[in-house]
């Protein structure tokens, strides 16, 4: 069985944001039920433990006869950006509308092709009015869940979201390969580790906290070992790049289980960082935040990753340079600061209250003590903690 996963909470019942029009929820109601009539009742609330908290709305609507019926959309617009905790990565909510409304598609299709049916993010509605929102499927209710959990994924999990994982990478890989110039309509990786004032920001700040911490956490040997690392130039040219989700980690992967904890699917609710760069930015992000056991089975997850990884390019028929396991363990330790990263900033965000901006509550947490103490040694061992 797997460990117990954290059903997603919602927050107290909010009314109808301003950025939000009524008009367009009857619009889109109408595309999907025919026989709407109206609006009867509306709730909304925010979905907190979301990678990217975004906007639930509960509608019960009034169709043909005077029948009832409950519809549920997950919305997402700039506004959703400045709710819940922040982390230190920049994203862009016009690059998460392009991924959903041209490149999602596009690798379904291309997989489509192939005669395999996948799905990569939950469905997504458009009304016939522009406007500055995406519109998704609330599929919270119908057998997902967030797959985030404070003692971390089960192994039996973890192969399922890597598998979904390995297939959309290399759909990505296929998609640039046979659309020159489309890696060029998102945003690189190289350029955004360029000086970003906000990130840089909230960078020292975490870093800053987690060594503030390093005591309280009974890991007081490293406190000459770790500083914040200032990023060196990226050159990934000899990298096997993709276009990265960007924030892969357990709360944005919404995942279905069946009675004996394996994953039947798995989705990305979020891609508003993804970017192009290399593609064990996102296998880092994840095997340092998401499974139980991180440090002892990370490279026997790198290999299952790995083969999944070429069956898809397989699949695909990817005609470019396959990455070899060896060439991926190279980028790992290349790249080790983002496995360090990975695990001083990002995993005690998951660990802790969503519902808490307390930056020093962080980094104090007992579950993040333990897990820091086991990853500490690993990562000095495996070259991804530099001395200064």
């Amino acid at each position: 069985m797997s460990s117990r996963i954290l059903v997603t909470q919602l927050s107290q019942d909010l009314s109808l944001p301003a950025w939000l029009d009524q008009q367009d929820l009857e619009r889109l109601v109408r595309q999907e039920i025919p026989e709407f009539r109206k609006i009867d009742t509306l709730r909304c609330k925010w979905e907190v433990q979301l990678s990217q908290p975004a906007l639930c709305v509960q509608l019960q609507v009034l169709v043909a006869e005077n029948k009832k019926r409950q519809v549920n959309y997950l919305i997402k617009s700039p506004e959703s950006l400045s709710i819940g905790l922040k982390v230190p990565i920049k994203g862009d909510f016009q690059v998460e509308r392009h991924m959903y409304e041209i490149v999602l598609p596009a690798l379904e299709e291309l997989y489509k092709n192939a005669d395999k049916s996948i799905h990569f993010s939950p469905s997504v509605f458009k009304t016939n009015q522009k406007f500055n929102q995406i519109y998704l499927e609330y599929i919270l209710n119908k057998g997902y869940a967030v797959a985030n959990s404070l003692k971390g994924l089960s192994v039996t999990a973890m192969e399922g979201v890597l598998s979904k994982l390995a297939a959309y990478h290399a759909g990505t890989a296929c998609y640039i390969e046979r659309n020159s110039g489309k890696f060029r309509e998102l945003p690189k990786l190289g350029n955004l580790l360029k000086s970003d004032g906000e990130v840089d920001e909230l960078k020292g700040l975490y870093q800053m906290r987690f060594h503030e911490g390093l005591r309280s956490n009974d890991a007081r040997e490293y406190e000459d070992k770790v500083y914040v690392k200032v990023e060196a130039k990226l050159d990934a040219r000899a990298s096997f790049n993709v276009i990265l989700n960007g924030s892969c980690w357990p709360n944005n992967v919404l995942i279905q289980v069946d009675a004996f904890g394996n994953v039947k699917d798995s989705l990305f609710s979020d891609f508003h960082a993804a970017k192009y760069g290399p593609a064990i930015y996102d296998l880092f992000s994840l095997l340092l935040t998401a499974p139980a056991e991180k440090s002892s089975r990370f490279d026997g997850y790198v290999k299952f990753y790995h083969d999944h990884l070429i069956e898809n390019l397989t699949l695909l028929k990817f005609q470019g340079k396959k990455t070899s396991l060896t060439d991926l363990q190279l980028d790992l330790l290349k790249y080790g600061h983002w496995g360090f990263e990975s695990a001083t900033e990002i995993l005690p965000i998951l660990l802790s209250d969503f519902g808490s901006n307390d930056t020093d509550e962080l980094f104090k947490n007992p579950v993040f003590g333990e897990q820091i103490r086991e990853l500490l040694p690993w990562l000095e061992n495996r070259g991804y903690i530099e001395e200064d």
